[in-house]
């Protein structure tokens, strides 16, 4: 027991060499002298340096063979103050050395600023930052023994804790996260934006989940951070807006801390009035956990690449794998193939371009190897993320081609990844059309008026596919569409269907009011293959260009030059044609929908769409929509629920488990300012909160 008397020891924090059993050692960050009672005022202060004490110069302890447990300066053998001295004197960096004495020199670290300085901020500050680019120094040489790691991290972190808590740390960037030892400005700056009501940032709730013990990063996470890093900030604005608001708690943080020094005798909790801890939680870490998990999965594709490819990143295969609400970064083969693009449109809607050189942005046409669907699928999605669109599109049914021409143009509204039924049936019409039109070796603009505008009434197509639908028609028309192969498939059409599809492409031939032979020749053709009967072409023609009831004139057409006459039902009349109404055309075209639907049962996509999700029909509660006011009712009159059984009951209302927890305790908290559901497994139901929400 050492008695309370005026103690004669000096500490300083800057250099200052003392003279110990005739030995000079440097004496900053040391506590040297006599009578120092230790912080639980029942002992010597172990980190204390008696200079008067014995120390053998002639045997060092270099090994610390006579080192205790916990070491004390008063307690050690001459021979380990010795090599305990003389590795101060070295300056506390020999590599080598028993981490007993790195110890004997952290106790009085520890007892500087949790004892000494802990009531003087102004004295604790001024020598913080010294002690802590020591404690760094120290952990770059001594980290690999786990037990010093493991106390001079939390130390360190205790510090900063107590330090920082007088600041406001919501205008800063968050610290680096680190889920062995939470960073003190973490937790004290979730606190802060707590306490004022402020939303929480991307980057603070990112390493909020980061920092959290229980989350295990998947790969995508760590061999794609850059870019969950730029994918969460998307959507964490998308649902979150500014950011999630925390609510105070009433627990505070608190430093708590158990010193290596044998000195304290008991952890140290260290009480941080006014700031409310928000670590733990549950409901919004939950939020965002959910949200990190779901950008994880969005970048597996992408990271499933990276780890085939390693040096694929920026290709254009790896950017058509990211999600399209990820921008890219500029850099790479995919950033020339947008370059290229944007100066081949410059100002123009759409350009058509030489196929060629489109794919010799890809590594494999580089290469001399012949791109394959895959690789023109990666270039259409890469160009959506510029709002560019390509025609021939393979996503939407059009062709592979790395040769000849394509369409670029400027696509409006979302990207559109697949065709929908209208749209692949103005397509397949539009094909056949154009053949149609094209037969007498050009397309008047009566006839690109009715392969495209009427389609487009017809079918009801959103904006982004009438635009597309205008690049495909101009595609179309910088080849030569075939007719071969189709036989085999409008084999499933009935004979009245046929002939609804036969009169519709006669619309088009006599759309200009000239019929011209080839384009009759081609009707023939088209009739033949749809096994009608060839000269049926003739009453096609009539139907298309005559007036409903009560005329019954037939339109007179001017033939081709040179003159090649066809038995068309009425004579023309010598001078010249005669166009057609418009609003005959648009009566005569109104089935053009019914055309299409025909055309898409036989050229449609050969997989089923999927089955719309089963909504339960049951009225709302809460504000709820159906699906989670039915989870609710499911929920009423149960104690408690396993996890296992509440995922089974989410996934049969098509909705994310913990999202939909989230969802019904946002709902009770707006209703009875209580959650009614809590816990992880089981899930415990709050009877209060499910009473006020039935």
């Amino acid at each position: 027991m050492v008695h309370p008397r005026a103690a004669r020891v000096s500490w300083t924090v800057t250099p200052h060499p003392v003279d110990v059993a005739g030995y000079r050692v440097p004496g900053e960050m040391l506590y040297w002298g006599q009578d120092l009672a230790d912080a639980s005022g029942r002992a010597v202060e172990p980190a204390l340096v008696d200079p008067w004490l014995p120390v053998d110069w002639r045997d060092p302890d270099w090994h610390g063979e006579t080192l205790p447990y916990w070491p004390s300066y008063s307690e050690l053998a001459p021979r380990a103050r010795a090599a305990y001295l003389a590795w101060l004197a070295s300056g506390r960096a020999h590599p080598a050395a028993p981490i007993g004495y790195v110890f004997l020199f952290f106790y009085g670290l520890e007892r500087r600023l949790l004892h000494d300085l802990l009531r003087t901020p102004d004295a604790f500050a001024a020598e913080l930052s010294v002690i802590a680019r020591e404690i760094d120094r120290l952990l770059a040489i001594y980290g690999g023994n786990a037990s010093f790691d493991r106390y001079a991290r939390a130390f360190r972190q205790t510090l900063l804790l107590l330090h920082l808590s007088r600041f406001d740390l919501t205008v800063s960037a968050p610290p680096a996260p680190d889920p062995v030892h939470v960073p003190a400005a973490l937790r004290l700056g979730l606190s802060g934006f707590a306490t004022a009501k402020l939303p929480v940032p991307a980057p603070w709730a990112l390493a909020w989940v980061r920092s959290r013990i229980d989350h295990a990063p998947r790969t995508p996470a760590t061999r794609c951070a850059t870019e969950l890093d730029a994918l969460f900030a998307v959507r964490y604005r998308e649902r979150f807006g500014d950011g999630l608001v925390l609510r105070p708690r009433a627990k505070d943080l608190k430093a708590e801390y158990h010193p290596a020094s044998p000195g304290f005798r008991l952890t140290l909790t260290i009480p941080l009035p006014g700031r409310p801890d928000v670590f733990d939680h549950a409901v919004p870490l939950r939020k965002i956990t959910t949200l990190v998990e779901e950008c994880t999965d969005a970048l597996d594709p992408y990271s499933r690449f990276l780890g085939r490819n390693p040096d694929g990143q920026g290709s254009v295969s790896a950017v058509a794998l990211l999600p399209a609400d990820l921008a890219h970064d500029g850099h790479g083969e995919a950033a020339d193939l947008l370059s290229w693009a944007s100066s081949y449109l410059g100002g123009m809607s759409m350009v058509t371009v030489p196929a060629e050189q489109l794919v010799s942005h890809l590594a494999k046409a580089r290469a001399g190897e012949q791109p394959a669907k895959k690789d023109l699928v990666d270039v259409a999605r890469v160009l959506d993320r510029a709002g560019v669109g390509m025609e021939p599109d393979p996503r939407m049914g059009g062709p592979v081609q790395p040769t000849g021409r394509i369409v670029l143009f400027r696509a409006e509204g979302p990207p559109l990844t697949a065709p929908s039924e209208p749209y692949r049936s103005a397509t397949l019409l539009l094909h056949l059309g154009t053949a149609m039109s094209a037969a007498d070796g050009s397309v008047s603009v009566e006839e690109k008026a009715l392969l495209v505008g009427h389609l487009e009434k017809a079918l009801d197509l959103s904006p982004g596919e009438r635009t597309r639908l205008r690049a495909h028609l101009r595609w179309l028309l910088t080849t030569e569409p075939k007719l071969t192969g189709l036989t085999k498939r409008v084999s499933a059409l009935d004979d009245a269907q046929k002939e609804r599809v036969a009169g519709f492409l006669a619309a088009i031939a006599a759309a200009d009011g000239v019929i011209d032979p080839a384009e009759v020749k081609l009707l023939k053709r088209i009739r033949k293959m749809l096994a009608l009967d060839p000269e049926g072409v003739h009453a096609s023609l009539h139907a298309a260009a005559v007036a409903p009831p009560p005329a019954a004139e037939p339109v007179p057409v001017r033939a081709a030059e040179p003159v090649v006459t066809h038995p068309i039902p009425a004579q023309a009349p010598p001078d010249g044609p005669i166009h057609l109404d418009p609003a005959l055309l648009e009566a005569r075209l109104a089935e053009a929908a019914q055309v299409a639907a025909l055309l898409g049962s036989v050229f449609g996509a050969d997989e089923e769409p999927p089955a719309p999700p089963v909504t339960p029909q049951e009225p709302p509660l809460a504000g709820l929509d159906a699906a989670h006011s039915h989870l609710l009712r499911v929920l009423a009159g149960r104690a408690e629920i396993s996890r296992a059984d509440w995922a089974a009951l989410a996934a049969e209302a098509r909705v994310m488990p913990d999202g939909a927890l989230d969802r019904l305790n946002e709902a009770a908290i707006e209703h009875t300012g209580e959650p009614v559901a809590e816990g992880d497994d089981p899930i415990e139901i709050n009877t209060y909160a499910m009473g006020e929400l039935l």
